[in-house]
Formats: C-alpha cells, sequence, structure tokens
C-alpha cells in the first residue's frame, strides 16, 4: 500500500475515535444517562468552555477529512503519488494530530498554525491531483 493510502486510513481511525471528546464533555456535563436518550439538548446546561472546543474540534476534523480523502484518492486513482504527495499526506496527518488537543486545550498559538499546515497539505494534494488527471 502507498504511503498516503496508509496515511488515509490512519486519518481515518482518529476520525472514528474523534467523537470521544466531545461524547466525554457532553456526558459530565449532562450525564451518561443523557448518552441513551434522543440526545436533545433542549432545557440542558450549557457544555464547559473545554467541552464546546470540543465540539468545534471534532466539526473542524468533520470538515477538513473529506477534501484530503478526495485528494489521496484522485492521486491514487490517476497514479499521482510522488514522494512530495507522500510528505503532504503525512504533514496533513500531523497537523490534525497536534490540531484537535491544541483546539481543546485551548492552544490558539497552536491551534490555528496546525490548521493551516493541514489546509496547505490537502490544497497542495488537490493541485497535484488536478495536474495529474489533466
Amino acid at each position: 500500500m502507498s504511503p498516503e493510502m496508509t496515511i488515509l486510513a490512519l486519518v481515518t481511525l482518529l476520525y472514528v475515535v474523534a467523537w470521544i471528546p466531545p461524547l466525554v464533555a457532553k456526558c459530565r456535563a449532562w450525564g451518561w444517562r443523557w448518552v441513551a436518550t434522543n440526545r436533545s439538548t433542549t432545557g440542558l446546561p450549557p457544555l464547559s468552555e473545554t467541552g464546546q472546543r470540543a465540539v468545534r474540534a471534532y466539526d473542524n476534523l468533520k470538515e477538513n477529512y473529506p477534501p484530503f480523502a478526495v485528494a489521496v484518492l484522485l492521486l491514487a486513482f490517476s497514479g499521482g503519488f510522488t514522494e512530495y504527495t507522500a510528505v503532504a499526506a503525512l504533514l496533513f496527518l500531523i497537523a490534525r494530530l497536534i490540531h484537535m488537543p491544541a483546539y481543546i486545550l485551548g492552544t490558539p498559538w497552536l491551534r490555528t498554525p496546525s490548521w493551516l499546515l493541514g489546509l496547505a497539505a490537502t490544497v497542495y494534494l488537490l493541485i497535484m491531483a488536478l495536474v495529474a488527471l489533466v
């Protein structure tokens, strides 16, 4: 398997488990019994600041995962993988591994650069996919 596809699998694994911090925050605020309900938030107290950041961090991952995945898959289908696309995919993974904890912990000096790095890696991969498809 190519490095890019392996990294896509790892990012997908992150995507699959990244719902845990927001769930824990919600359970702390609203109780574990809330999980077994229809999850209505009507009348519930607001989440802690950390809990709100956990939700936003997960939402951010959900927004950034699809373009990255599409870029990697387009490169796979077009045979456009290079050593540079492997580095870009790895940088995306590293950026996302930094971004979520930085967001939850409230460290914008780390969150913002990691988000920018992930975005730059995705844009690079999409451009390389377009080049490979032409």
